[in-house]
């Protein structure tokens, strides 16, 4: 979000802006959004600074929903959903965590994220790795502006002056991230390139490559944020590596051979992560491989038989293993 540049968000009228006739998505919908599962949630700045008065009322351990959060300080905007949850976006706070805590919580800003991760041992605050939650998932914080407010979690991550993001801040996130996708069925794909999310079936992405709007623009004033010191990659063999299938099939398929998924997985229609998704295979399915490997996103692709839906598709390597 980089907080020390944004002004007052206009997701505070998101509740009545034309973008949810234009984009929304009913149960009777057809099409790529019903091709696989989704869960939607049922509610169970910058700088350096203080702990505002009014934020000690409302810190407390009982309302994270996830078990890589520490602790529950609410924060003050946010809408209710217009849309199930697709997608995470990852932000960096251009300021120190105390100050970006103190603006991610205030009525005044403008601003709110679901989560904020502390990065650095050495500013004011818990230790590096700490995890507050801010917003509940049912609700749609204020970090991403316009329709991706309504389709995603956003998460913060403590960073200013080109000083890195440090191992703790990674893991943190990413055992976070973990319980997230898990928790709404959000594919573990990795987008780092601009993305029309309203046209994908979901996954992570950065906070730059997400459109300001509709399609038509991603400038969001010029700024790059999470980068450029967030290594994507990495956290992505990270958040792999957590569940176990990070390694995948370590380019050892061969044709004919038996695997099984790691993880619920997209199966596409041609082996880039913008093709469309043909059916999510779930976590255990059986298939056999038909054809690869491919390269594209920077992912090893294997085209898969699925007897059991009498498909045939395109996966990731991350997630396959030897049956």
């Amino acid at each position: 979000m980089c907080l020390n540049c944004a002004g007052r968000d206009t997701a505070a009228s998101d509740e009545n802006r034309t973008d949810r006739s234009q984009t929304a998505r009913t149960d009777g919908d057809d099409g790529r959004w019903k091709r696989r599962r989704f869960l939607q949630a049922t509610g169970v700045a910058a700088g350096t600074g203080t702990l505002l008065g009014t934020q000690s009322g409302r810190v407390t351990a009982s309302h994270t929903e996830c078990d890589a959060a520490d602790r529950w300080v609410e924060a003050a905007n946010h809408s209710s959903r217009d849309h199930g949850i697709d997608w995470i976006v990852i932000h960096v706070t251009a300021g120190a965590y105390q100050g970006a805590l103190n603006t991610l919580t205030s009525s005044n800003s403008g601003v709110s994220s679901h989560y904020l991760v502390k990065n650095y041992d050495w500013t004011e605050g818990p230790s590096a790795g700490h995890v507050d939650q801010l917003v509940h998932h049912d609700r749609a914080a204020w970090h991403a502006r316009y329709i991706a407010n309504h389709r995603s979690i956003g998460i913060e991550h403590e960073w200013f002056d080109d000083n890195g993001i440090t191992d703790a801040c990674y893991e943190s996130s990413a055992d976070l991230v973990r319980c997230i996708a898990d928790m709404h069925d959000i594919p573990l794909e990795f987008y780092t390139s601009n993305t029309c999310i309203q046209n994908e079936p979901g996954g992570i992405i950065g906070h730059t490559h997400v459109p300001d709007g509709d399609c038509s623009s991603f400038h969001h004033g010029g700024r790059t944020c999470p980068y450029p010191d967030w290594d994507m990659a990495h956290f992505a063999d990270l958040v792999r590596d957590s569940d176990g299938g990070g390694d995948g099939g370590g380019g050892t398929f061969e044709m004919g051979d038996n695997v099984v998924t790691t993880t619920d997985l997209n199966g596409r229609e041609q082996p880039c992560l913008n093709d469309d998704v043909v059916l999510t295979l779930s976590e255990g399915t059986q298939a056999e491989i038909m054809n690869g490997p491919e390269q594209c996103d920077d992912i090893t692709w294997w085209g898969l038989y699925v007897p059991s839906a009498n498909e045939w598709v395109w996966c990731s390597e991350n997630y396959l293993t030897h049956a």
